[in-house]
This record gives C-alpha cells, structure tokens and sequence, in this order.
C-alpha cells in the first residue's frame, strides 16, 4: 500500500492560513452578571472607590482617638452611641469618631460601659485599625484588561468596582455539517451500513467550550447540489464552517473539493494522524474546516485546528493543558517516523510509588469509545524518537 507523504504538519497549515487569513474583531455590550466565560474587548476601570469614605478594618467599637491621649481611660461609664458605637469589619460608622478597637481588646459591660484589656495594644491615634477611602480600590483603577477571559474572581473583581456592563468579544458563530449517505441522527436505531451521528453533539460541545456560538444542522446526503446548498446557507448564517467527512479519496467524498472550487484552498491532507485526510480553506473571507468523519478523527481536528481559529475571534492565547511526565507501559505502534505525528490517547495509571503509567489506546486495536474516553493525549515527533515501554513522554491531560 502507498504511503502517505509529503503532507504539511499541523503547525505549518495553521501557519500558512493565518498568513492569509485574521479574524475581525466585534464586540457587544453586556451586563456583567451575564459574563461568565465571555472575553473582554477593552480594558475595564472601577467606578467608584472602595471603601467610599473609609470603614472599619476589623471587628470593633469606634471611638474617639482623643480619649486615649492620656493612656487607657476608665470605659465603665461610656456609654454607647455618645462615647462609641459598635463597628464590624468593612462597617461605616459616623465621622465623630476616628479610630477603631478589635473586640478582643473590649469587653461590653451590661450597663453599656466598656472595659478595656489591660494589654491593649497601642497608642490609640486616628486612624487607628481605620481602612481610608480607596484602600481597597481607587476610582478609574484597571481592574480588567482586554482580552481577559472572565472567569468567577473576575467578574468578583467588576462588582467591586461597581461595573454593570462591560464590552465583551462577540462569539464567533460556528455551524458544523454532518455528511454522509450512513449516517443517521441520535434517536433512530441504525440498520445495516448505517451509524448513529455522534460527531455533531460533540462538536457543538466542543465549539460552545471554546467560546463559539455553536450548531449543527441535520445531517446531508453525500450529494454534490445538497453539499454545497448546505454550505452556502452556512456561509451567509455563520463565521466558521466545519463540513465533517468528504475530505478523503473515496468516490462520494466531495467536501473538499466544494472548498477549492469555491474559496482558497490552503490545505488538503496534514501530517498528522488520525485526522490526515482533511481540509482547510477560506471562502468569502470566512474559514471553512473539513475535518475527517471518525469519531477521534473528528475531535482531533476540532481541537488543533478549529481552535486557535475560534480563539483568535477572542484574542485567546494558544490553549496549554496541563502535562505529567509519564513512564509508557507498552510500544506506541502508531508512530509514523519522519512521515506524520502521531496523535495517540493515553490511559493514565497511577503507580504505586506515586509516578504514572501511560497506556496508548488505539482507536485500530480498542473500542472508538475507549479511545474517545481516554483522559490524556501524547502526540508523537516527526524527528524519530524512543516510544518504547519504559520510554518517558508528557501526556497532555485532557479531563
């Protein structure tokens, strides 16, 4: 059998298409409650000081700095509202008085005096246990930069500066297309020749996690007329389109082909596997991505591939997953030398002296749903290297 060569590697298609290809920036306004996850297109500034004035910086009574001139007074008269009030952390309390005592330096006496700790710290002076206005923050302070993406402490960090809305990158809208004359949708039993649609729930999954506006239309025939009717109303509806499948040499695989014909082709085939058979080009200004129908197939061009596209909507930095180093249990036999990388899932297991063992799982020799399942992700070099058992790797952990 001929072997596939010549391909170029995941990192020069991407490369090559964002030579000739840059996302339009579009924001929108919206409120801050609804935020979570969104990414923000201008640097954010508080609106107000924090604390407005100023307020107690402990639990306490506030008193007038003026009555500890002298050293510790005899509080056992005082009493509450004329000589002091009470005071907790973050509390405002009236301008008359200037100075704060932790409560554990107080005891409340029945009658409303105050007795003072014998071992008071101090001397009382104003401002004493006193956070000034701004402390916590000043007005017109950045309290956010473009670009950030907004998780829970962010938008803790808006609601301290009193922002209500703030402009936020638009999400990309992505449409992905399932194709082919086998497929059937979730809910019908398959029949001979035939396989449920498990790419489009996954897909849309993974576009929405990566901050896309995601759908997926029903499933079309492997007819050219109904392909490419497809595509143009995803062109005219979305800003990325994703054709699943048709990207190969088979007799009805036309995806592709709609590409070339009606955009620029930058890539057809990746040194990479599994996924090799796939396409990338740019139609009317807007990427279109056919990535290769197997299920492991599908997910790995979705995630390097349709990715860093849908990030650079964001301003997003290239995705960086945590890694362990890991001892291999078994010969990776997927490895393609100096032909394509080879992106193999890891079953990771942990050892007994606490280090990891990782299991390659093929797609080829195991269950598409061991492989789908499996937590990590090794992807081989195109420069030969050890991928023997007992070799150590970085897996990248995906869940």
């Amino acid at each position: 059998m001929k072997k596939s060569t010549g391909y170029p590697t995941r990192a020069e298609v991407l490369a090559k298409f964002f030579d000739n290809w840059s996302a339009p920036k579009r924001s929108e306004l919206a409120a801050t409650a609804e935020c979570s996850g969104r990414v923000l297109a201008e640097d954010v500034f508080s609106s107000v000081d924090k604390p407005v004035v100023r307020a107690s910086s402990m639990d306490g009574i506030a008193v007038h700095s003026a009555d500890f001139a002298e050293g510790i007074p005899d509080g056992s008269a005082w009493k509450l509202g004329a000589d002091y009030v009470r005071a907790d952390t973050g509390d405002d309390f009236p301008d008359e008085y200037d100075a704060i005592i932790q409560i554990e330096d107080v005891t409340l006496l029945p009658d409303g005096g105050v007795q003072f700790a014998s071992d008071m710290e101090g001397p009382v002076a104003p401002g004493w246990n006193v956070t000034p206005r701004g402390a916590n923050i000043r007005k017109g302070a950045l309290i956010g930069r473009r670009g950030t993406k907004l998780g829970a402490c962010e938008l803790a960090a808006l609601s301290i500066g009193a922002v209500t809305s703030v402009s936020v990158f638009r999400k990309p809208k992505a449409v992905f297309i399932p194709t082919g004359n086998e497929l059937v949708a979730l809910g019908t039993v398959p029949g001979r020749g035939q396989a449920v649609d498990s790419n489009s729930l996954m897909a849309v999954q993974l576009l929405r996690e990566m901050g896309a506006e995601a759908s997926a239309y029903p499933i079309v025939r492997d007819d050219k007329a109904a392909l490419e009717a497809a595509l143009e109303r995803a062109l005219s509806e979305a800003d990325v389109v994703i054709l699943n499948a048709g990207t190969s040499k088979g007799e009805e695989d036309y995806c592709h082909a709609l590409i070339a014909a009606k955009g620029t082709q930058i890539a057809h085939g990746v040194a990479a596997a599994p996924g090799k058979p796939m396409a990338l080009g740019i139609i009317g200004g807007k990427p279109v991505i056919n990535v290769a129908g197997p299920p492991v197939a599908c997910f790995n061009g979705l995630d390097w591939c349709v990715r860093p596209i849908i990030s650079a909507f964001l301003e997003q930095p290239p995705l960086i997953r945590r890694k362990v180093r890991a001892k291999l249990a078994e010969k990776i036999s997927a490895g393609g030398g100096d032909r394509f990388e080879a992106i193999v899932r890891i079953e990771l297991e942990t050892a007994s002296d606490g280090s990891y063992l990782a299991h390659p799982v093929s797609h080829r020799n195991r269950h598409t749903t061991d492989a789908l399942l499996a937590g990590g992700l090794y992807v081989t070099k195109l420069i030969p290297e050890p991928n023997n058992a007992g070799d150590t790797i970085e897996v990248e952990i995906l869940r």
